[in-house]
């Protein structure tokens, strides 16, 4: 072999190697890991800054009830003094302070239920990267087992040099194969454990939702006729002749 072939020998050798490096299994594996990983943070990053937004409009909840208490004593003295005046302004500013805090105590609800979501992604995360850390490993294992079973079987050959080239595009043909049917089964692994399941989707359906928002115009229109019932003055029963 002259030296023009010698060097075109060794730079496609080195070729191959390095595409070897990139397309290996393993790499791919950790990488995956490693993202998941990262989504787990940054699901927690997500529950800190929510329970600090949840500190932030309790505090504003505790100081709009303070206000609503303070424009109803404040009306109640005012009549108390004979001054309508005064305690219409007073009863005014008390049902300003009163929506406010009907919001505040909506917002807070709302991220109570983020709050709760976050915890239940971040746990099925938690879960699913268990999984995949098995699979993960077992998956390594058998191809660092299938690349030692297949060099021994390159050594037993006693390949000679002059079919070196031969050899490495069977060698790497094999790898290949190997690699993306072991790429089928560990997708269909993680698949039937659940590990490639999209865990940040919206929790139910569009029924569950519709189902949801029913519910609550339901309890909303309950609780109004409750109110009404209880504020709706009572009627007196008429005295029949002889009664007395």
């Amino acid at each position: 072999m002259n030296l023009i072939a010698r060097l075109k020998a060794i730079f496609a050798a080195n070729a191959n190697s390095a595409l070897d490096q990139i397309e290996d299994p393993r790499a791919m594996l950790d990488y995956s890991l490693t993202r998941l990983q990262a989504s787990l943070r940054q699901i927690s990053d997500s529950l800190v800054e929510v329970a600090t937004a949840r500190r932030s409009l309790e505090t504003q909840r505790d100081q709009a009830q303070a206000t609503v208490a303070k424009y109803e004593e404040q009306a109640r003295q005012a009549v108390t003094l004979g001054r309508d005046d005064l305690a219409t302004r007073a009863l005014e500013r008390k049902a300003a302070a009163q929506e406010q805090l009907n919001s505040l105590n909506t917002n807070i609800a709302s991220v109570d239920v983020q709050v709760e979501s976050l915890k239940a992604s971040q746990a099925n995360l938690r879960q699913k990267i268990e999984l995949f850390q098995g699979k993960k490993e077992e998956l390594k294992a058998l191809y660092d087992s299938s690349r030692a079973q297949l060099q021994v079987r390159e050594a037993a050959t006693g390949i000679s040099k002059d079919l070196a080239d031969a050899a490495h595009a069977i060698e790497h043909a094999e790898t290949r194969i190997n690699q993306m049917q072991s790429r089928v089964q560990a997708i269909d692994s993680l698949i039937s454990a659940g590990a490639l399941e999209d865990v940040l989707s919206p929790q139910g359906d569009e029924i569950d939702r519709e189902l949801a928002h029913l519910t609550r115009v339901a309890a909303v229109e309950n609780e109004l006729k409750q109110l009404k019932a209880a504020t709706a003055p009572t009627p007196q029963v008429a005295a029949t002749p002889g009664s007395e």
